[in-house]
């Protein structure tokens, strides 16, 4: 399975387009980095164990994970302003913006949508210790086959040198340095 489209943005520059095509959707986000190996099993792996490396932190106590699930974002409620808090909470571009190299964005088949546990199991199960993201997460129980896979796409945010947020990047580099 390819890329099918390629997104090349800078960092000034909005995600708004990109946010809106994802609304409706389940998908998985991953670096574009971790893709090559994630297409040669030709399977998005649980991460139960802590082995794989991780696009946004390797959680010991996430929910999904201790449940052997891929953990996805679920984009197809209409987003309320709760959801659109909890959206921004956990951003799923986040990982795409300097200095990374990039996400690949796997977009799911309606097909899969009745195997997917909602975050409201972590309610029912009363698992307060375990983190979930309310309303935007879920969770697709086992090896998530590439076959189930609509779409790949990918997203790569370019820094402007001169922005604020780099400069502001530059300096806190800086600053690790000094104190590290």
């Amino acid at each position: 399975m390819e890329i099918a489209k390629r997104y090349v943005r800078r960092e000034t520059e909005s995600l708004d387009d990109l946010e809106a095509y994802m609304q409706g959707h389940v998908f998985h986000i991953t670096r574009l980095d971790y893709l090559p190996s994630i297409v040669q099993c030709g399977e998005i792996r649980p991460n139960h164990d802590g082995t794989l490396p991780s696009t946004f932190g390797s959680e010991y106590n996430a929910f999904f994970r201790n449940h052997s699930c891929v953990s996805l974002f679920d984009y197809r409620p209409e987003p309320t302003e709760e959801i659109k808090d909890f959206r921004r909470r956990c951003y799923p571009f986040r990982p795409a913006f300097p200095p990374s190299g990039g996400i690949a964005i796997l977009i799911l088949q309606p097909i899969t949508y009745d195997a997917l546990i909602p975050w409201t199991r972590w309610k029912d199960e009363h698992a307060t210790r375990e983190m979930v993201v309310p309303y935007v997460e879920v969770g697709y129980p086992g090896l998530l086959s590439l076959s189930l896979v609509a779409e790949i796409m990918s997203l790569e945010i370019t820094e402007v040198p001169d922005s604020f947020v780099a400069r502001l990047r530059a300096a806190l580099r800086k600053d690790r340095k000094i104190t590290g």
